[in-house]
């Protein structure tokens, strides 16, 4: 296998992880874990750019009470949220020394999102946070299953 024929392979949605549950909209990304599944979802983020993307959340004053969920994502690696949260707003950008926060992009052309909208939890492991920080496909779904998060086939 090349090279660009095993890169291809990683950045397909992992299995039964669908292309819902979110929407871009000014450049931004909005996640919207109720509009296709249960209330607690699971995400997971491609970066499709050749350097490390940063994900800055965009809060409103209904979700003051809660920690930020910034992240960065280096290149062409996965991550994953898991979120429970009405709706989750990020900002994308990437590295500017001139640019405290970096160059703002365009989410819809830096990363690729999927959802799983049928997921089994443990008791413990609700919540918002980032359960994969930043790993190729197959080590990033790894990783939530070890986490005792099962992300269900949907039929």
């Amino acid at each position: 296998m090349t090279a660009e024929e095993k890169a291809d392979k990683d950045n397909r949605n992992p299995p039964g992880c669908l292309d819902t549950g979110y929407q871009f909209e000014l450049k931004a990304l909005h996640l919207l874990p109720e509009a296709a599944g249960a209330k607690q979802s699971l995400y997971f983020f491609f970066n499709t750019l050749p350097q490390k993307i940063n994900l800055y959340q965009m809060r409103d004053d209904e979700s003051s009470r809660s920690l930020y969920l910034n992240h960065a994502i280096n290149s062409r690696q996965w991550a994953a949220l898991s979120s429970s949260e009405k709706e989750v707003k990020f900002i994308c950008t990437v590295d500017d020394p001139r640019l405290r926060y970096g160059r703002v992009v365009d989410c819809s052309q830096s990363l690729k999102i999927c959802e799983y909208t049928t997921v089994k939890y443990g008791l413990n492991n609700k919540g918002n946070f980032w359960l994969v920080k930043s790993n190729s496909r197959n080590a990033a779904v790894r990783e939530v299953v070890r986490y005792g998060i099962i992300p269900a086939m949907t039929m």
